[in-house]
């Protein structure tokens, strides 16, 4: 026994010599010598990170240089390091130049001098995901050995490649869980060790916000997405890979199917096996494990590596073995740490950056062809333009502030024109369309071209070998069956995310680029509200209104909302409209209304007659509902298990700037006077309490976003059915259908309204649909005829599965009211266009 154990411990690779690349500059202190510890023996913090990398570059300013680029949520620097040889770090400002033009290979450009001259650029990325802490350590010792080696493999890879560092994307994810572990660790691989469970509220993977960033390039919500991929476009890299962990063993691309078509497959695929073989031999050699085409698709254009390769690298995500913990056992036994990870890590950067600098010329020129297709709108095919109309302008400038975070262009058209072969984005319909002035244009021939046809394209292009294995794998099973029975689908996450159903826009594409006559940005001007003889109405179009209105509440104006149009003095005010009313005020709100209006951007009209010119109803009626002041609670769980409260968290705070008391599962047996509206976010796990219905029964509006089953049923809040579906039912990955939003409900409050009903996309994800009740308030349905899948996945059977079923639902509850989401509208913060109905929800549901 004795002989056989050390024969095992014989076996073990030998841990790998961080020092191989010798010799060294002296002058550049280790990091080990910094931290008092080697690598991998504990976890480092932020601030002592940020400490061995400011002195390893402090070391070798002729190599090294930090470049802070932004902030993260919580104030941490969020910096790169950019590695070079003494020689091509003098002329950084040049190299970028020439990058750039690489970027945009316009006419006139000689690429070919430029590609001769141009060291290639790698971009490693650490620690998107804070617990995956792994890439985080080896980023110090990476940083040294392209600092301090003399090694000629070293020197002779920098003077061909300018590797980019990125020690640290999300530092806030990553400080909470390795403060929290460190508090507690014996380094014991027991999986019972206490610090194998970190509280669910810790949960380091993710911002402070709790966002997933490696989920966030569609919505480019989160401050650390932004900033980063700001200084990408500064760099515009041939090659970035984003290190994770942790798996059973290493993975590196070749990636599996899907890959999203705009990406170029082939060129990805010839890159991938290049890098991957490369990689494979460094691992082969040390003896070490790995997998590569499983898992880790590249269909979601929202990835670090897919929305990169989009925009002209060479994206690359890897995957260690090793992290979160100083040891675990694997299931077989065998003892992984820490260090391994780092080890891994390390080996897979340097092997990644060498095969770069070997392939320079060849990475610059595969480089520019991509780019020159971009530019030239041959990538796109038929694609070739999308058009987007609103009522509201501001919709439209949003849209465009979105796109130019992806470095997408789009311009405002001056004038109206026609646009032959306009295929409507919202049916088949395929025509000629006059586009009206002010509509927003966005021309797929631009170097960001890929990345804007990705995100804005309907539909989905899935590999028909893909597609047929998907369906192949439910194949032979007999129905019902659980065990073994039909291997899953090979979906990693969600299938569609089009920017214009997100914003919920009127859209066309075309396979022509007509010239048109480019325009300004639209801003309607907001004049000072006039005094008044009966007060004052805000027509309700954009989130803004809605907003300055729960401002005008909570600065102690008293306002009422219109539930039927009024037309009073020869104009016309929508359902939804806010009103002022004098006679209802304690004193003269003109002051406060100004200032509002002008800190919002929002226009507040002056009625000085209640007499309506028809119908009957005018500014007394007694259909205008007065507004509660709006006192909102989040449930955030409890530390052990906290709801998905992260997404309406950072919309509240960053986009809504709404106040809010993030409140306890407990505190739903207290008191809850003190609240207007509570909103449970997906993951709650609680039940419908009798004190919650007595809350709700007294005026309380509880607002359910997705997971609905705990307030669903008799015991519950609302009673929602799912619906009887015939035969196995599988999961829909994240798919977009069309919906139509019933313009009766106060729900539809602020959006346009045709034929008495708003056309929304939803997602919907999942096996369980509701059916609508017939004693109403099924306000949001997916039509029960038609086609109705915009884009995204759906088996042969969704769209009859799908039709009819609810997405949203309200109806009163005594005083109060309820109103339930089907799934998430701030799911990832991507659906701008469903943002209005939350408000609606949280702001007016409280209202009688």
């Amino acid at each position: 026994m004795v002989a056989l154990v050390f024969g095992l411990a014989l076996l073990q690779p030998e841990p790998l010599d961080f020092f191989r690349y010798g010799p060294y500059d002296g002058g550049v202190p280790k990091p080990d010598a910094l931290l008092g510890y080697g690598p991998g023996e504990r976890h480092t913090t932020y601030h002592d990170q940020d400490r061995v990398v400011r002195a390893i570059a402090d070391g070798e300013k002729g190599r090294l240089k930090v470049i802070e680029y932004g902030k993260s949520t919580e104030g941490r620097p969020l910096r790169i390091v950019v590695c070079a040889s003494p020689e091509n770090l003098k002329r950084l400002d040049a190299i970028r130049s020439d990058a750039a033009k690489l970027a945009n290979p316009v006419d006139g450009v000689d690429t070919a001098a430029i590609q001769k001259r141009m060291p290639a650029i790698v971009w490693i990325n650490e620690c998107i995901h804070g617990s995956e802490t792994a890439s985080f350590e080896s980023a110090m010792w990476l940083l040294y050995n392209l600092g301090a080696s003399r090694h000629p493999d070293i020197e002779g890879m920098l003077k061909d490649t300018v590797v980019i560092v990125n020690p640290a994307y999300n530092p806030d994810g990553h400080e909470r869980h390795v403060v929290w572990y460190n508090s507690v660790a014996t380094g014991s691989d027991d999986p019972n060790a206490f610090e194998r469970r970190s509280p669910g509220i810790v949960y380091g993977r993710v911002n402070k916000y709790r966002f997933d960033m490696n989920r966030d390039r569609v919505a480019m919500s989160q401050d650390e997405t932004r900033a980063e991929v700001a200084e990408f476009l500064r760099w515009n890299p041939q090659v970035y890979v984003d290190q994770h962990g942790q798996t059973s063993n290493y993975f590196f691309p070749p990636n599996p199917m899907a890959v999203n078509v705009n990406i170029g497959r082939n060129r990805l695929d010839k890159w991938t096996h290049l890098f991957g073989r490369e990689i494979g031999k460094a691992f082969d050699a040390q003896g070490w494990l790995y997998f590569v085409k499983e898992e880790f698709d590249m269909y979601y254009a929202g990835y670090l590596d897919s929305w990169a390769t989009l925009s002209g690298a060479i994206g690359m995500t890897y995957e260690t073995d090793g992290g979160a913990f100083l040891r675990v056992r694997r299931d077989d036994g065998s003892l992984l740490t820490l260090r391994d990870g780092v080890e891994k890590h390390f080996v897979s950067a340097i092997t990644t950056a060498r095969a770069a600098s070997a392939h320079r010329a060849d990475l610059l020129r595969s480089f520019t062809d991509f780019k020159r297709s971009a530019v030239t709108g041959a990538h796109a095919g038929k694609f070739q333009r999308v058009v987007a109309t609103a009522d509201d302008p501001r919709t439209l400038v949003d849209l465009q502030t979105h796109l130019a975070r992806h470095g997408v262009a789009a311009t405002f058209a001056a004038k109206g024109f026609d646009l032959a072969d306009a295929h409507d984005y919202w049916s088949d319909k395929t025509g000629s369309v006059p586009i009206p002035p002010n509509s927003l244009v966005i021309d797929m021939a631009q170097a960001q071209g890929p990345v804007a046809k990705a995100m804005l394209e309907p539909g989905s292009d899935f590999e028909p070998e893909f597609v047929k294995r998907q369906k192949e794998r439910r194949k032979g099973v007999p129905e019902g069956e659980e065990y073994p029975g039909p291997d899953g689908s090979e979906f990693y996450d969600a299938t569609g995310w089009s920017l214009i159903y997100a914003y919920g826009v009127r859209a066309w594409w075309s396979e022509h680029r007509p010239s048109f006559e480019a325009g300004p940005i639209p801003k309607a001007e907001v004049p000072r509200p006039p005094k008044a003889k009966v007060g004052w109405a805000l027509r309700y179009s954009d989130e803004a209104d809605i907003l300055a209105i729960a401002e005008a509440m909570r600065q102690g104006v008293r306002v009422h909302q219109a539930d039927r149009p009024l037309k009073v003095e020869g104009k016309t005010y929508a359902a939804g409209t806010f009103l002022v009313l004098k006679a209802r005020q304690e004193d003269d709100p003109l002051e406060r209304l100004a200032e509002i209006g002008r800190r919002f951007g929002v226009s507040f009209e002056a009625i000085n007659g209640g007499f309506p010119d028809s119908d009957r109803y005018g500014p007394g009626s007694a259909s205008n509902r007065p507004l509660k002041n709006p006192r909102i609670a989040v449930v955030f769980g409890s530390d052990s298990n906290p709801t998905d409260f992260g997404s309406l968290w950072y919309l509240m705070d960053r986009r809504f700037k709404l106040p809010f008391t993030p409140i306890r599962s407990s505190a739903l047996e207290g008191d809850l006077t003190a609240y207007s509206a509570i909103v449970f976010p997906s993951g709650y796990s609680g039940r419908a309490s009798d004190n919650l219905k007595r809350w709700m029964r007294a005026g309380g509006c509880a607002v359910v976003l997705g997971e609905p089953k705990w307030a669903l049923g008799s015991d519950g809040l609302v009673s929602l059915e799912p619906k009887k579906l015939d035969g196995d039912v599988d999961d829909l990955p994240g798919s977009l259908f069309r919906a139509e939003l019933d313009a009766r409900s106060f729900l539809a409050y602020g959006y346009p309204v045709r034929d008495g009903k708003v056309e929304l996309a939803i997602q919907v994800s999942g096996s369980t649909f509701f059916a609508p009740r017939k004693e109403g308030g099924s306000v949001l349905r997916v039509p029960s005829s038609g086609t109705n899948l915009l884009s995204g996945w759906a088996w042969d059977e969704t769209e009859k599965q799908v039709a009819g079923t609810v997405w949203a639902h309200e109806q009163p509850f005594g005083q109060g009211r309820v109103v339930v989401f089907a799934d998430d509208p701030t799911f990832r913060a991507m659906w701008n266009g469903q943002w209005k109905m939350l408000l609606n929800a949280m702001l007016l549901g409280p209202s009688p």
